[in-house]
């Protein structure tokens, strides 16, 4: 995958990061933030 496309979802994860209001929702845009940093990096 292109590092581009990562970056762009890690900061549309930002922008719902802002908006959510309960736990389970952080959680899960936590763990596809964390999905997209892992391909960032190898």
């Amino acid at each position: 995958m292109k590092i581009s496309k990562q970056l762009n979802k890690l900061k549309n994860l930002n922008v719902a990061a802002e908006k959510c209001s309960t736990r389970e929702e952080a959680k899960k845009i936590i763990t596809k933030a964390n999905k997209a940093q892992s391909k960032i990096n190898k």
